[in-house]
């Protein structure tokens, strides 16, 4: 059962390794990549999770640009991850395309049951963006560690 476990999570992690091209990604920590797309501006995104993690006891907030929400979440057992959330513009002005970003401080986090993912759904959850026009998610256990384990609260 190991020996599986360990084959799987290899898998994954390679898997992860090819899809993001090898950019940062730090292969011996939790990490989740989410993709959303929405029907509304960048800067009313913004200030959506802005709000919405000032307003979180969990999280905080760090460096805000127009295009850069960086942030800190602390779980309840004191692990550390880093979340970030990138806007880009999309075409015409039509929405905004939205990366978000975040990464377990420690290396035993690997497996994490899909706080990383968590720590991002709820921040979006939250903020209602969810109910945004045109609001896609995409991520998968390649981009996602534990995201199809997950139950957020």
């Amino acid at each position: 059962m190991a020996v599986k476990t360990f084959v799987v999570a290899c898998a994954l992690v390679l898997g992860m390794c090819i899809i993001t091209n090898g950019k940062p990604t730090d292969s011996t920590h939790a990490y989740c990549k989410i993709v959303w797309l929405l029907g509304v501006p960048c800067d009313q995104v913004n200030i959506a999770i802005v709000t919405q993690i000032k307003a979180m006891g969990s999280y905080k907030l760090g460096p805000v640009t127009p295009e850069l929400i960086q942030a800190n979440h602390t779980s309840a057992v004191g692990q550390v991850e880093g979340v970030n959330f990138t806007m880009t513009t999309m075409a015409m002005d039509q929405g905004c395309h939205l990366d978000g970003y975040s990464i377990s401080a420690f290396w035993y986090s690997l497996l994490d049951n899909g706080t990383n993912y968590c720590n991002l759904r709820n921040v979006i959850q939250g903020s209602g963006l969810t109910k945004a026009p045109g609001f896609i998610e995409f991520t998968n256990e390649w981009l996602c560690l534990g995201a199809g384990l997950s139950s957020c609260k």
